[in-house]
């Protein structure tokens, strides 16, 4: 049985011994987890049922939150600006969620432009924009966006289920789309320029930098990659994600310093309320039970090499803390024991 009691200013999960050893092991790697990240105590999150904060698995970042009473903080989810600083990237950081109410002040620069006004006549789930600059010279195929998970999932998938996404998400994915859902360590992952919506390249010296928080309603960010020098590169959004699909054409390219760059990235069929794919009115599964009780990135840029990140920030849901909740009617129609046993002796070959 699952437990959370506070210890001091610490929030720490238990859970009791009454499972196999395996289902043990599990948990075990779980709470070790969310104790690591220090979350506060749940009904005091500002954005219930979410709390977005920094990401333990990326320790060499540092945001300009302070913790408060010894908890990691919690990020603002109105496009307020935060700064961070890491061994590849500075820069700054802006994230929105919608649907989601905050009762919450940050000491950081608002933005003009309300949630409300953003996803108004919007299907989109999420956004977060990052600007910066690079620390040093880094092919554009080495820098990757996506999810990756420590361990396997639980209540794992048929293969009809993954299928059925992949074949739903296929237009909307570039070509160099890299996915592994059923080894022990799942992740997808792809280049960041052939994900992210919008890019763009500044010379400060030059010209003025567009600021991302002073954009008011029905204004956008201009794509602009000019400064690349390459009249091969498409100026358009998704003619861009599309030629950097392409390993070919990522590899000719570098970030430099000196320079500025924005990425814009938004979701529109993944609601971080919900925890849910929504890919359609048909079409809604909870991801919840699959996860193994992990938090999911919001935010993920990372240099494939060394394995640094640029940024990472943690998307955590209420009801992640509750680690034996099943898979919804839906997912359990497309679920077979048949991935619980590959897992299964997958792990034993490890």
């Amino acid at each position: 049985m699952f437990r959370m009691k506070r210890m001091g200013n610490n929030n720490i999960c238990e859970f009791d011994d009454d499972d196999s050893s395996e289902e043990q092991a599990s948990r075990r790697q779980f709470l070790s987890y969310f104790n690591k990240s220090r979350l506060p105590p749940v009904e005091t999150w500002s954005h219930y049922p979410l709390y977005v904060t920094s990401s333990v698995r990326a320790p060499d970042v540092v945001y300009g939150l302070p913790m408060t009473d010894g908890f990691s903080p919690s990020f603002p989810l109105d496009g307020s600006l935060v700064e961070f600083d890491g061994p590849l990237f500075k820069g700054k950081i802006q994230s929105r969620v919608s649907d989601i109410s905050s009762n919450e002040k940050y000491n950081c620069r608002n933005p003009t432009m309300s949630n409300d006004q953003y996803f108004a006549g919007r299907s989109r789930q999420f956004q977060w924009c990052v600007q910066g600059m690079f620390k040093q010279r880094i092919r554009f195929d080495e820098i990757v966006t996506g999810q990756e998970f420590g361990k396997p999932f639980r209540n794992f998938p048929d293969a009809k289920l993954i299928k059925t996404g992949m074949a739903l998400l296929k237009s909307r994915l570039p070509d160099s789309f890299e996915c592994d859902l059923e080894s022990g360590e799942p992740k997808f992952e792809h280049p960041l320029l052939a994900g992210c919506q919008l890019f763009r390249i500044d010379d400060p010296q030059r010209s003025r930098v567009p600021d991302i928080a002073s954009f008011h309603f029905k204004s956008e960010l201009m794509e602009d990659s000019s400064l690349l020098g390459d009249a091969s590169v498409p100026q358009e959004s998704q003619a861009r994600r599309k030629y950097f699909s392409q390993t070919e054409n990522l590899s000719k390219f570098y970030f430099e310093p000196g320079l500025i760059y924005t990425f814009d990235f938004y979701s529109n069929f993944f609601s971080p309320k919900r925890y849910a794919l929504e890919m359609n009115s048909f079409f809604h599964v909870s991801l919840m039970p699959f996860f193994n009780g992990y938090p999911i990135f919001m935010a993920l840029a990372k240099h494939k090499q060394s394995g640094f990140f640029l940024w990472g920030t943690e998307m955590w849901h209420s009801r992640l803390l509750n680690y034996d909740e099943k898979p919804s009617a839906l997912a359990r129609i497309f679920s077979s024991k048949k991935g619980v046993c590959k897992r299964k002796k997958m792990n034993e070959r490890k």
